[in-house]
């Protein structure tokens, strides 16, 4: 009985060890597809905010330069007396 099931036995793991191996390869491009638009995703995101960054320094250098103008010290000054 045990050798009529042998071969029987063998196709099952020939079989299930080929449909294992196709799962695994379409699980793997599955999971690099999406990696790659998380990816690409985070990318457009990190140059947004380096975009963004560089705007809020340049705001920051003309709200410096306006704060240390001696012209706004005397009228801080004069407002301060009255």
């Amino acid at each position: 009985m045990i050798d009529a099931l042998m071969p029987v036995m063998i196709v099952a793991i020939v079989f299930a060890f080929v449909s294992f191996s196709v799962y695994i390869k379409y699980r793997s491009e599955w999971l690099r597809s999406g990696a790659d638009q998380i990816h690409k995703s985070l990318q457009d995101e990190n140059i947004a905010l380096k975009t963004k960054t560089l705007e809020l320094e340049g705001r920051i250098q003309v709200l410096e330069s306006i704060v240390t103008n001696k012209n706004f010290r005397l009228d801080e000054e004069i407002d301060s007396l009255a």
